[in-house]
């Protein structure tokens, strides 16, 4: 009877942080800008670039997911980006999928926005990278991605300049 009471003491807290944990943050909606098709054009590393991306809301709306494709045929570089808001932490969380595969999905990016601006901040063991995206009016934007030297000076990795597709320019 001495360690049922314990337990049941318990009980409610558990349940009560286990509730907290399941509830689903509230889509933030400056990530349902993101949500649609859109066409990138830029450069990655001074080399000309070009994909279409589509974002979606997935897992019952708790993330977005944004598609990235090469538009070559085939396509040299394909990606997933999950982009999240904690409600709790009031910070944006993002995970970079890619072709490349598990080694370069280990990091998980955190970050903070300001008004249209969100930076996330990839704390990569053999450098960090920043993303910076600026959504405009307009269904306009910009992805600048930096990377930080070992001198610790940030220089530009890739650059694109996002524009929304109507829905019938596909």
């Amino acid at each position: 009877m001495r360690i049922v009471r314990p337990c049941a003491a318990l009980l409610p807290a558990l349940l009560l942080s286990a509730a907290a944990a399941a509830e689903p943050s509230a889509p933030a909606p400056y990530l349902a800008g993101l949500s649609g098709e859109w066409d990138l054009t830029g450069t990655v590393q001074g080399k000309p670039a070009h994909y279409r991306a589509h974002g979606a809301w997935v897992l019952e709306g708790t993330w977005l997911e944004f598609s990235m494709r090469d538009v070559a045929t085939p396509p040299a570089y394909e990606a997933r980006v999950y982009l999240g808001y904690d409600r709790s932490a009031d910070d944006y969380i993002a995970h970079w999928l890619d072709k490349f595969g598990a080694a370069g999905a280990r990091v998980v990016a955190t970050g903070h926005r300001n008004g249209r601006t969100l930076v996330l901040d990839f704390p990569y063991a053999s450098g960090a990278l920043r993303d910076t995206l600026t959504l405009a009016d307009a269904g306009r934007g910009t992805l600048l991605i930096e990377s930080q030297e070992k001198d610790g000076h940030w220089s530009t990795f890739a650059l694109y300049q996002m524009k929304r597709l109507s829905a019938d320019s596909h």
